[in-house]
């Protein structure tokens, strides 16, 4: 039913199409911009088989035709006579269509060229001849010449518009490609920020069951009941296992993080870009009106893409939230350029600001005065620590914040241009 559907919307819009035409040498001979629609039909709908759309055609065409000219004359005998040819027309291009086999050369510029040229001409010479029967040589090589014209400016027109089909298809295409790719960077950054954190916290675990270990070591030297030394033996050995799974989980990321969405290298813009359009997508879902700013000065390349990306979408992240609170219109401005050889990264907002006494433990874990309002439970605190640790430790640079209550707040990173770029 669906086919069929599609065949009639196509052959309907051929016979009206078909109706635009102007009227060469034989009276009720047509030329029409029709051929190019049913050509573009046979070309694309390559499910369809080619001699049945031909034959559906020519019907519904002669038909609506027919139907066109007694309804203006009232004789209907006039009207099958005078559009029989057509069917003749639709049906010899089909056959021509399938015997040059255009669909499995589509992709052969020349080739549908002149497979479209020859079907409309061989079809147009057969229809004039059916309708008149007879020509005089001289007559007959002009009315070619003028049928080549016409079928090369249709197999011309045809052909751009498969073009330009082809080039919109691939420009949706890339579109589609740009988005999953940014899609894939934020993931991959999101990740990576969670296996620096597990990878931390193997240090804690590395403790604790050091620990543990020292605690049974140290109570086989006394007379402790043995129940107690085989509780911090097995404490000690399922740390240990624990760890084990955390190794498993880290490099089974790493596996899919870096085998199979590993971006080498990044520009800043780009990276500033992607950043700019995840978060307007954020503000959008969150119904949020928050105005954005985001300004790159330099256009430098580096691999360490993913943990800036994260450093900074954390920051954004955080004066989202220290807009939510206010009455007035909220602007958030990401601004980057250099000094000597250092790149500064500044994320600013004029939210409600910090307290002055938060200031010297706001990038402590644990650290937060964000709770969900329905649960009651209160947020992790680790995205400012994570930020301060990235920084400091994976590029070497610091972290610094100047915040005003009420009036917002300005975190500023500056990183070693060593430690960022790459040639």
């Amino acid at each position: 039913m669906e086919k069929l559907k599609r065949v009639l919307i196509i052959t309907i819009s051929i016979s009206l199409v078909s109706e635009i035409s102007i009227n060469l040498w034989v009276s009720d001979f047509r030329v029409s911009l029709s051929v190019i629609i049913f050509s573009l039909f046979l070309i694309f709908y390559d499910n369809l088989k080619v001699i049945n759309i031909s034959i559906f055609t020519s019907v519904i065409v002669f038909l609506f035709r027919t139907g066109i000219d007694y309804a203006f004359t009232g004789d209907m005998s006039y009207g099958i006579v005078t559009n029989y040819p057509a069917v003749v027309f639709y049906i010899v291009y089909g056959i021509i269509f399938f015997i040059i086999n255009i669909r499995s050369q589509k992709e052969n510029m020349l080739y549908l060229f002149l497979g479209l040229f020859s079907c409309d001409l061989i079809s147009n010479s057969i229809e004039i001849l059916v309708r008149t029967g007879n020509f005089q040589i001289s007559e007959f090589i002009n009315m070619i010449r003028l049928l080549a014209v016409i079928a090369a400016t249709r197999a011309f027109l045809t052909m751009i518009i498969i073009i330009l089909f082809k080039y919109f298809k691939l420009i949706i295409v890339k579109q589609e490609h740009q988005e999953r790719y940014k899609r894939l960077i934020l993931l991959t950054s999101n990740l990576k920020s969670e296996i620096y954190f597990m990878k931390k916290n193997i240090d804690y675990v590395e403790k604790v069951m050091e620990n543990s270990y020292k605690l049974y070591q140290n109570l086989s030297q006394y007379e402790i009941p043995s129940d107690l030394r085989k509780l911090s033996l097995s404490i000690a050995k399922d740390v240990h296992e624990i760890k084990k799974d955390y190794m498993r989980v880290i490099k089974g990321i790493e596996n899919l993080t870096f085998n199979k969405s590993e971006f080498t290298k990044m520009r800043l813009k780009d990276i500033f870009t992607i950043l700019e359009e995840s978060t307007k997508r954020v503000l959008e879902i969150e119904d949020k009106d928050i105005e954005l700013s985001f300004k790159c000065e330099s256009n430098c390349r580096t691999q360490k893409h993913y943990a800036l990306i994260s450093i900074l979408r954390n920051l954004v992240n955080n004066s989202i939230e220290a807009l939510e609170q206010v009455s007035y219109k909220g602007k958030i401005t990401v601004k980057h350029y250099k000094v000597e050889d250092n790149h500064i990264f500044e994320i600013s907002d004029n939210g409600i600001g910090i307290k002055e006494e938060d200031k010297k433990i706001i990038f402590n874990p644990g650290f937060s005065n964000k709770f969900n309002a329905s649960t009651g439970d209160i947020y992790r605190g680790l995205g400012l620590t994570l930020v301060k640790d990235v920084t400091k430790n994976y590029f070497g640079g610091k972290i610094s914040l100047e915040s005003n209550l009420n009036e917002g707040t300005i975190f500023t990173i500056e990183i070693p241009k060593n430690n960022l770029e790459v040639s």
